[in-house]
């Protein structure tokens, strides 16, 4: 089947009861994870497009690209982890020790879905908020 590689939705709001401003969002796949990228506020559809296009492209290609390749002037380990330590404490470690979160930790939260109930993590890479959502679960401990 067809599908373009890059799916855009707009979004669009009333300005000074007059005038309509639209925001672009691109959805793509990248190493086969979703991902997408909003722009700002623009007077066309077309400005909307390429500010989204333009920020995923700084972002993905701009400082994903300085950030490769700083860490091929250092040597990169995997931080150690303790035996048996659980998922959350794996990726607070790896944010505690890798470069692309500057020191950062993750944010959890927990919401009521599908009849049990979603995590959400955010943190900050590279200096731009990323959320990743769980599946549900029966408890919110689980």
């Amino acid at each position: 089947q067809h599908r373009p590689i890059l799916q855009w939705t707009f979004e669009q709001r009333l300005v000074h009861s007059t005038a309509l401003e639209f925001r672009g969002t691109v959805a793509f796949l990248l190493d086969g994870l979703p991902h997408h990228a909003c722009g700002g506020w623009h007077a066309s559809k077309k400005s909307a497009q390429r500010d989204a296009a333009n920020r995923a492209l700084a972002f993905f290609v701009g400082k994903w690209g300085e950030h490769l390749l700083e860490s091929t002037d250092r040597s990169t380990r995997a931080p150690a982890v303790a035996k048996g330590a659980s998922d959350v404490e794996v990726l607070q470690t790896f944010c505690a020790a890798h470069a692309a979160c500057r020191g950062g930790v993750p944010e959890w939260t927990c919401r009521p879905a599908g009849g049990g109930f979603a995590a959400r993590c955010q943190l900050a890479l590279l200096g731009v908020p990323h959320t990743f959502a769980g599946g549900a679960r029966p408890t919110e401990e689980a």
